[in-house]
């Protein structure tokens, strides 16, 4: 073969140049992760401020109150019982359904005794349905395929708004009296000792509709002076139970919990008191309630409040399960007194009590 000079000078050139625009591209890489990752410009951390405070909500305020399809003749914020017969609705079978979670089975089995309870103080069967979120349960609650329900503390305002719920009873015990506190807990070792310390980690929040696990936990760092997204970041654990986990696991720089979930998960050897610390604790929040649809026809209405308030919790699957929370029978619930905070927060942090509907149903187009 033979050698030609003018191609080896082509190809060398060519080789420069791709050198030269390969090391270009580096340094502007480098100049452009310096200045915006590594030492941001005040204008990137804004925007990246402003979206993070809006994905949040604590940008746009909100001023809730009771959807206009519902009347509040007495005053207590809670949707009356319908004054047209035809509005009315009496089920021959009550359909049950608690708190919202990926796998029912534990609350099935924990609330048997009362479903129990209350088929045979209403005459008619009574069965535990479950819903895959918190959406389908109010849009049920609503749409009056659900009768009777228990939502956790965060829940109750926007099923009392959005959907008709008339909370009646709470889990209580001789000393919760039935309130929780919302706590941020870390690892037993590790360096967080106060709420300043989260700068620079990441907290493990719920979702939207929890008070202790997103909620609450917002509005108190914004008031210690954090900001979501720039002091601290996010993590989405998906549930009280996955975040307690993941502090016992070590997964997690810290995480909001409500405090009788915690001592649920420590009673289930979910996780042990040498595993984490608390580092901060709210004051006192209601705990989840009981309740059912307001248009139920008042004699049926009637039934359910009194069975809702009146059953015994000793030597029942509730009391089993709900013991290690220091739970231990139902207690009234006072709506518009217990629940005020918590009205306060949703509006604060702009959290909406409008029920968003499902999407449309997807059909195949045969061919």
């Amino acid at each position: 073969m033979r050698f030609n000079p003018s191609r080896r000078g082509v190809s060398s050139a060519f080789l420069l140049v791709l050198l030269a625009l390969i090391v270009t591209a580096a340094v502007v890489s480098i100049t452009v992760w310096v200045s915006v990752v590594r030492n941001p410009s005040q204008a990137y951390l804004g925007e990246r401020q402003q979206q993070f405070i809006q994905l949040t909500g604590l940008a746009t305020p909100v001023t809730n109150k009771l959807d206009p399809r519902y009347v509040d003749a007495d005053g207590d914020l809670v949707a009356d019982a319908p004054t047209d017969p035809a509005k009315l609705i009496d089920p021959p079978t009550l359909r049950f359904s608690y708190v919202t979670v990926d796998d029912a089975t534990e609350f099935k089995a924990a609330f048997a005794d009362l479903l129990a309870f209350l088929s045979k103080e209403t005459g008619r069967p009574v069965e535990y349905v479950e819903f895959n979120s918190t959406e389908e349960q109010l849009r049920a609650l609503r749409d009056g395929q659900l009768h009777v329900a228990g939502f956790n503390t965060g829940g109750v305002p926007i099923a009392v708004d959005a959907a008709g719920f008339v909370p009646v009873s709470i889990l209580a015990g001789d000393e919760l009296k039935g309130f929780y506190k919302m706590q941020i807990i870390v690892p037993a070792d590790s360096r967080i000792a106060r709420l300043q310390d989260l700068r620079g980690r990441e907290l493990a929040l719920t979702d939207a509709s929890s008070n202790s696990g997103y909620k609450a936990p917002l509005v108190i760092l914004k008031e210690a002076g954090l900001t979501p997204g720039i002091d601290y970041g996010i993590r989405y654990s998906g549930g009280q139970d996955a975040s307690i986990d993941g502090i016992a696991n070590r997964q997690y720089h810290a995480a909001a919990v409500a405090s009788d979930v915690l001592k649920r998960a420590i009673g289930a050897d979910r996780i042990h008191t040498n595993q984490f610390k608390v580092i901060h604790e709210s004051g006192d929040f209601p705990s989840a309630a009981l309740g059912y649809a307001h248009n139920l026809k008042p004699e049926l209405a009637a039934k359910v409040r009194g069975a809702l308030l009146k059953f015994d919790w000793k030597g029942t699957s509730l009391e089993k399960y709900f013991a290690s929370a220091g739970q231990s029978h139902f207690a009234p619930a006072d709506y518009k007194k217990d629940w005020e905070l918590v009205r306060k927060i949703d509006d604060q942090i702009g959290y909406a009590h409008v029920i968003r509907e499902a999407p449309p149903a997807v059909t195949g187009t045969g061919q």
